[in-house]
């Protein structure tokens, strides 16, 4: 089997007659001057009648550069012995690519990457920039999705239809539903319904599963928890092994506190509630529906529906302690 190669080099040369038939395979470092210019190449793939081949190899000498046995020397023991030796050659060069170091293997990932990408663009997927995105051969990804440079989408994947996937997004085992904006981040191991959005640079890691309609803001981390239909978790926010309901508003800077320094442990927040600013949930802990948390608080203990909890000392003010500060700057 051979190719008809731009740059030869490195491939050994297919030296043939005017009719069609192979005389010899020349190694790169063995050929002449007037052989290297040949741009036809040895692919490394053959069809032996095995008695012919077998009788060959006992002729097959290491008088070479190398002082190496050619398997290709055969071919021209072959044609002396009274075989016939023909060549079929490819079509397309770059299917037989041969990797012997990182640069060939890099090559020949990117002629590959663009294929997949043509077969994706090719059932109604947008790549902004095919050459500088990267999609792993199992991925599936739906029609009128949009996909923007250096994305990377690894293992089982599965892009929804009608999603746009932002740039610098990394997204790996994960299914991404109809509908789904996901704004410079990293997904893992996870799954977002349809209409939700996430980023920028947010984190879904392992068992995150992200309801219907929810929105996930800029710095929010999301670890093993269920987040439910329509919930808002805006930004700056850890949300890990939790069960949060739908309609809930996560205020910014919200922390489950989930780890005692031995064991994980789980809260669960019922629908409507709401997170104040800068608190921090203590797993274990239930925080029931339509019940309300004030900005600040530290939440050891469960909360009841309808209830506000305030864990937080209050706010004194000294009269004139500006007077009295050690290192005070001049009054404007």
């Amino acid at each position: 089997l051979s190719a008809s190669a731009q740059n030869p080099t490195g491939y050994g040369r297919i030296i043939g007659n005017d009719i069609g038939i192979v005389e010899k395979i020349v190694e790169q470092k063995e050929a002449s001057t007037e052989e290297q210019a040949v741009k036809e190449i040895n692919t490394g793939v053959y069809v032996f009648d095995n008695k012919a081949l077998f009788n060959a190899l006992h002729q097959v000498k290491n008088d070479n550069a190398q002082g190496e046995y050619y398997l290709t020397d055969v071919i021209e023991i072959l044609k002396h012995n009274g075989q016939r030796v023909g060549a079929y050659r490819m079509s397309d060069f770059s299917e037989s690519m041969g990797v012997n170091d990182r640069k060939a293997l890099a090559t020949a990932t990117k002629v590959m990457q663009r294929r997949i990408n043509d077969a994706h663009m090719a059932n109604g997927v947008t790549f902004v920039d095919p050459d500088h995105t990267y999609v792993d051969v199992d991925v599936k990804i739906g029609s009128d999705t949009i996909i923007e440079p250096n994305v990377q989408l690894k293992g089982n994947t599965v892009i929804g239809e009608d999603c746009v996937i932002g740039v610098n997004s990394e997204i790996r085992n994960s299914t991404i539903h109809d509908g789904v904006t996901v704004t410079s981040s990293f997904i893992e191991d996870s799954e977002m319904a349809s209409g939700s959005d996430i980023g920028p640079m947010s984190h879904l890691r392992p068992d995150a599963h992200i309801g219907e309609n929810v929105h996930l803001g800029n710095f929010v981390e999301v670890k093993k928890a269920t987040i439910g239909a329509r919930t808002k978790v805006g930004h700056l926010t850890y949300v890990g092994n939790a069960q949060l309901g739908s309609d809930i508003n996560v205020g910014c800077g919200v922390v489950f506190v989930n780890y005692d320094g031995v064991n994980k442990h789980e809260s669960i927040v019922g629908d409507h509630s709401f997170i104040g600013s800068n608190s921090n949930l203590v797993a274990p802990l239930n925080v029931a529906d339509h019940s309300f948390i004030a900005a600040g608080s530290t939440i050891t203990k469960d909360v009841a529906r309808h209830d506000m909890a305030i864990a937080r000392e209050r706010q004194t003010n000294k009269p004139e302690y500006w007077s009295k500060l050690p290192h005070k700057p001049e009054d404007k």
